[in-house]
């Protein structure tokens, strides 16, 4: 038996999602302590915004963000960096109503309510940035927190908010069940989830935290390649099994150390013309030592 005393303890934060199942799976399997660590997997309902207060407080080592919720926490004094990409693709949000709500589409002429899970998380961002695209800008009493995507569901339901931005496959189940409509959609020009790592955690846990990429990194190819996956995910996250294969056919996890500052700067513009980031934010220095940078700034 190893002896977990002394291994490093590395406490790592991710959304209750499909994209982190290899995360959990590898918890699950205690992997990590024939490596020296003692990982710590916590779900965080509350997303992104969540997390990045996680980080800040010193909770959380590591943590599995989105890249739009990273930069402009980055922007408000966050001290993280990033440690790799973890997914390549765009996330594809879905735009959803309620079931009994009149709006077919995404309209703004009656400044309708915006349910997010929080401020600062994806659901706000994406959705202020959709709006800036639209030369619309939603103001602050615009905004209702509902904590999770189950409290988005019950607001929408009980028609106290009007719009709601969410992961498309995540939110399938509650269209299907009749709870809300899909009545839009919207993804964004930048990989979607990036590792970050507080810069605590990186000035005294670096070498573990390369270990722990390096499994990881083990583990999504395996996850991606393996015929079991669709079924797991079905089973987690009341998939059908051919809903299971296409998400896991169009979304591709990230397997080297490379960071293509395009995508980082594309991100970054979309929230600098929303106000929620500096323009001229240094990307470079958000990144941590091993990364490697590509393409221009």
């Amino acid at each position: 038996m190893p002896n977990r005393h002394h291994d490093t303890l590395l406490r790592i934060g991710g959304v209750p999602e499909h994209f982190n199942l290899p995360w959990q799976l590898a918890a699950e399997r205690d992997i990590f302590s024939g490596h020296g660590i003692n990982m710590a997997w916590t779900v965080y309902a509350g997303g992104t915004g969540a997390m990045t207060k996680a980080l800040q407080s010193g909770e959380l080592d590591v943590a599995i963000l989105l890249t739009e919720g990273f930069l402009a926490a980055a922007h408000q004094g966050l001290q993280a960096k990033i440690a790799k990409v973890y997914i390549d693709t765009p996330l594809i949000w879905g735009i959803y109503s309620g079931a009994g709500s009149r709006r077919n589409v995404l309209e703004y002429g009656d400044r309708p309510q915006f349910a997010i899970s929080r401020m600062g998380s994806g659901s706000h961002l994406m959705a202020t940035i959709d709006a800036q695209q639209r030369n619309y800008q939603i103001d602050a009493d615009q905004w209702t927190i509902v904590n999770s995507l189950h409290g988005a569901m019950e607001s929408l339901a009980r028609n106290e908010t009007h719009y709601f931005y969410w992961e498309k496959f995540m939110t399938r189940p509650f269209v299907h069940q009749g709870i809300v409509n899909l009545v839009g959609e919207f993804s964004a020009p930048w990989s979607s989830f990036l590792i970050v790592v507080s810069e605590q955690a990186l000035a005294t846990k670096a070498d573990k935290i390369q270990t722990l990429l390096q499994v990881m990194n083990a583990e999504c190819i395996s996850f991606k390649q393996d015929n079991a996956s669709p079924i797991y995910l079905g089973k987690r996250f009341d998939m059908s099994l051919a809903e299971a294969r296409q998400w896991l056919r169009t979304t591709q996890w990230n397997y080297d150390y490379r960071v293509h500052l395009e995508y980082l700067g594309n991100a970054r513009a979309a929230l600098a013309d929303s106000g929620l980031c500096d323009p001229h934010i240094n990307l470079e220095h958000l990144c941590a030592p091993w990364v490697v940078l590509g393409g221009g700034q």
